[in-house]
């Protein structure tokens, strides 16, 4: 499914019309990773003005329309939706005017990922190497994850929540060894528990602050 996904994505770049107006296509994380099963969602970059973007994305929905797949789009992951059936295909959108729009908007630890893992598809082959790989404390990776966890208000969105948790957890611990991550692998042992997710949510909120 996930070489499937991907050579969806490579012929819609390919067969668009305005492709000479978009700076970069590009994509990271486990979409690059075929030798691992494990997908989550289709991370798509691009550099561009929105009317143009947005006339990319509907030309790539079209493409997985075509092969019986719903494609959901979703811009960022507190916004996205729980997947409902085997069919359906996440893409985050991730749209940039420029790489100084990119470096202001995204988490330091999303820019590090892009670094090590980005794929450009269309536009600079060296564009990574303009992307500087960023010393993380504490603080980056909390902060942003407190914000969301605060901004909550349904068990919906903390399912949201608590699923990113999972999948992140373990990676920010490998990634960010050299850090104290032991407050994030109590978060991850909170989240098993049998108690209302109200209650996770406060102990988190503590552990995060």
């Amino acid at each position: 499914m996930k070489k499937k996904i991907f050579k969806i994505l490579k012929k819609s770049i390919n067969s668009f019309e305005n492709l000479d107006k978009i700076e970069l296509i590009a994509t990271f994380g486990s979409i690059t990773k075929f030798d691992n099963t494990s997908f989550e969602d289709l991370d798509v970059i691009i550099i561009s003005n929105k009317k143009v973007h947005n006339s990319f994305i509907s030309h790539l929905k079209n493409y997985f329309k075509k092969e019986n797949l719903e494609s959901i789009v979703f811009e960022t992951i507190t916004k996205k939706q729980n997947r409902k059936r085997e069919d359906q295909v996440f893409i985050h959108d991730l749209n940039y005017r420029s790489l100084s729009d990119l470096l202001k908007k995204e988490w330091k630890s999303v820019i590090n990922s892009m670094k090590s893992e980005m794929v450009v598809l269309h536009g600079d082959k060296n564009f990574q190497n303009k992307l500087t790989y960023l010393r993380i404390f504490k603080k980056d990776l909390f902060n942003p994850l407190l914000k969301w966890c605060k901004k909550i208000s349904s068990e919906t969105e903390f399912k949201i929540f608590q699923s990113y948790l999972l999948k992140i957890i373990p990676k920010l611990s490998q990634n960010y060894n050299y850090l104290d991550l032991s407050d994030l692998k109590q978060i991850k042992a909170l989240l098993s528990k049998n108690i209302p997710w109200k209650e996770k949510q406060r102990e988190i909120i503590a552990k995060l602050f």
